[in-house]
């Protein structure tokens, strides 16, 4: 048993080795605030960056990690956000253009926050997407939209969290 199990896993490995590999960088844009402030001086950039793998897989499939960076300003003090999205993607059609959509996790952290009605400094949420991505040589541009549904309220009182969220993103890799 133990040997079918080691068989079965080292094909697996190999075979996820010989699938395409993609890297780069996410810049993006939040459509809707991070939170709602009464009272308070609170300041959400707007702007996201990061990293992100992606993994390509057969059936037109790929699976994508992202760690977004973002900051706030909470009564002059900055703050800083990491999200964490992993998501599935599914491409519609071969060839250069190629719409998709996706579904996945993401988990998020804040931290240097100083603000009473902090609840988590963690949350984690569903995300959905979809865009178009365009292969101009070497280089891929994804442009899409996504939403995440946080499950958490971050903070409660005079800074209210948006617990519904949504983005437009630019992926620029290989």
């Amino acid at each position: 048993m133990l040997s079918k199990i080691c068989f079965t896993l080292l094909l697996m490995c190999g075979m996820a080795s010989a699938q395409p590999f993609g890297a780069g960088l996410v810049l993006g844009f939040p459509t809707t605030d991070a939170f709602h402030a009464t009272g308070v001086s609170a300041e959400s950039h707007f702007y996201l960056v990061g990293p992100y793998d992606e993994v390509r897989l057969p059936a037109k499939l790929s699976v994508e990690m992202d760690a977004l960076y973002r900051t706030y300003d909470f009564q002059g003090v900055p703050a800083h956000t990491w999200d964490f999205p992993i998501v599935v993607k599914h491409r519609f059609l071969p060839g250069p253009v190629k719409p998709f959509f996706e579904a996945g996790l993401s988990f998020s952290h804040l931290s240097d926050i100083r603000v009473s009605s902090l609840q988590h400094r963690s949350d984690f949420g569903i995300v959905v997407g979809g865009g178009v991505e365009l292969k101009l040589l070497p280089v891929r541009i994804t442009p899409q939209i996504r939403y995440t549904g946080w499950t958490l309220h971050n903070f409660d009182g005079a800074v209210e969290s948006n617990r519904n969220q949504w983005a437009l993103l630019f992926e620029f890799g290989f």
